[in-house]
């Protein structure tokens, strides 16, 4: 590879840099900021109380997320990776750790990037897809925005991107990357699989013959062994594991009989996917529209009839990667956007192939080939750009406003009670422990935490907030927020 590439690589790497950059120092409270919320206040709390990894706390200590009280705050989901390289930067730089776990984000979005180049070109041996799949992961607005989150995403995808590369190299090293991969995200397994099993058949003879089958298992067990550890480890915590059968396909809407003609067709009910509002929600409005902007389907297409090598069948088994996790992972894709992060990876090499096949083949003008290009990844570009600008929009400041005030005026070890709806967001604007929800009965919490002063803080003057300003003092209050003190 010349210097010329080499050049043009890091210019997009930095392109892709400079796009993450903006607002970094923005509140959470942006799109999604529950979910933000929820996994950088494991980091915080590990920068306040010291570093503990097989403990990981979060400041919501309700029974909210898992149906049980969790007086301790325990946040028992991914393994805490993301967090502890986090906590590592919020340590050498003295960044807040807010900033240091976006800038973690945004380094391991950089790499998957790079990853995606050096996969592309191996699959492909061509430069030119392969940069064009390089630029599509830096530049997709959904992408952009997701990538500069404080969320394990980004790292999941890019230890399962270099478990993937790492396959026919070193498979040891693949198989550990996989491993962290789903530590941090168990469903990167189901989208990897797919392309791992593909690559598999197409590199048997150092695979699977010559006595070196064994390395298949040894993978395999490298994989999940560490996974099954964790989750043998939490499930000692449940008060701090989340309620999770809901995102998998698991309806509960009756749509078929129990019985016809004598067969059971229950278990029909149960299925999300395939439904019509699974298609309309998955593939129109995310795929299509939110991620690809309309016209960014074409060269998805188009990808998948490029053939070079083995491109085609690693670019089938990417799309049935896709396929699978949509459909077991049924209604947490549909319920919450951020579980396409994970996806974007495949979309951007198919896309990317995509793009080199309408320049390769379909057009030999290279005038046309040029506009063609630039005119659908222009408009793709804007109209996806349409929706995810909203995404970086700050709703309710109010809450950043009283959550400052509460950090500045109680104790640091107080709970803290904001209601918001069951929303996480609220609370760790406070930087207390404490409940996102409404609470009835005070006496409870006063005996479950009888050490420890609680007040009580809403920026909505509703009949509940009302009713509460009658019982306990005020200790602070404006037009946007009330403060009361609930332990006297």
């Amino acid at each position: 590879m010349n210097k010329t590439k080499i050049f043009i690589i890091i210019l997009a790497l930095f392109i892709g840099l400079l796009l993450r950059l903006y607002k970094i120092y923005s509140p959470i409270a942006d799109w999604h900021s529950f979910r933000q919320a929820d996994t950088v206040s494991v980091t915080k709390i590990y920068s306040q109380n010291g570093f503990d990894f097989l403990h990981p706390k979060y400041f919501d200590v309700s029974s909210t997320q898992s149906g049980i009280n969790n007086p301790q705050g325990f946040r028992l989901v991914e393994a805490p990776i993301y967090n502890t390289v986090s906590l590592v930067f919020h340590n050498i730089f003295h960044q807040n750790v807010k900033v240091s776990s976006r800038l973690v984000s945004i380094l391991f979005s950089l790499g998957s990037g790079f990853i995606i180049f050096l996969f592309v070109l191996k699959t492909t041996n061509l430069f030119l897809p392969s940069l064009f799949s390089l630029l599509l992961f830096m530049v997709l607005p959904f992408n952009i925005y997701y990538s500069r989150t404080t969320l394990p995403e980004p790292t999941a995808v890019f230890f399962m991107m270099l478990s993937l590369y790492l396959f026919t190299k070193n498979i040891y090293i693949s198989a550990l990357s996989l491993a962290l991969s789903i530590l941090v995200k168990p469903y990167t397994a189901i989208i990897i699989f797919p392309t791992l099993l593909t690559l598999i058949f197409i590199y048997k003879s150092n695979l699977i013959f010559n006595k070196n089958l064994y390395k298949i298992f040894i993978f395999a067990i490298l994989s999940l062994l560490p996974f099954i550890l964790w989750r043998l480890w939490i499930s000692q915590f449940p008060e701090g594991i989340p309620v999770s059968n809901w995102l998998l396909n698991n309806g509960t809407t009756t749509t078929f009989p129990s019985w016809f003609h004598g067969y059971n067709l229950s278990f029909l009910n149960k299925l999300i996917a395939l439904r019509p509002h699974w298609w309309y929600w998955l593939f129109q409005d995310r795929l299509g529209n939110l991620i690809l902007g309309v016209y960014g389907v074409i060269p998805l297409f188009l990808g998948l009839a490029y053939r070079r090598k083995h491109s085609q069948a690693i670019t089938i088994s990417l799309t049935v990667g896709i396929f699978l996790y949509f459909l077991i992972i049924a209604q947490g894709n549909i319920q919450h956007d951020y579980y396409q992060i994970l996806i974007i990876p495949s979309l951007s090499i198919l896309c990317g192939l995509g793009y080199f096949y309408i320049y390769e083949i379909i057009f030999k003008n290279y005038f046309l080939k040029i506009f063609s290009i630039f005119f659908i990844f222009t408009l793709s570009t804007f109209l996806s750009y349409q929706r995810v600008v909203e995404y970086y929009k700050i709703n309710n400041p109010q809450i950043i406003t009283a959550g400052n005030k509460v950090n500045e005026i109680t104790p640091k070890n107080s709970i803290i009670i904001a209601p918001y709806n069951g929303d996480t967001a609220f609370l760790y604007q406070t930087n207390r422990s404490g409940f996102p929800i409404e609470i009835y009965d005070f006496e409870s919490i006063k005996k479950e935490f009888p050490a420890r002063p609680i007040y009580f803080t809403s920026v909505n003057y509703d009949d509940y907030t009302n009713k509460i300003i009658k019982q306990f003092p005020t200790i602070y209050r404006d037009s946007q927020f009330i403060i009361l003190e609930i332990s006297k």
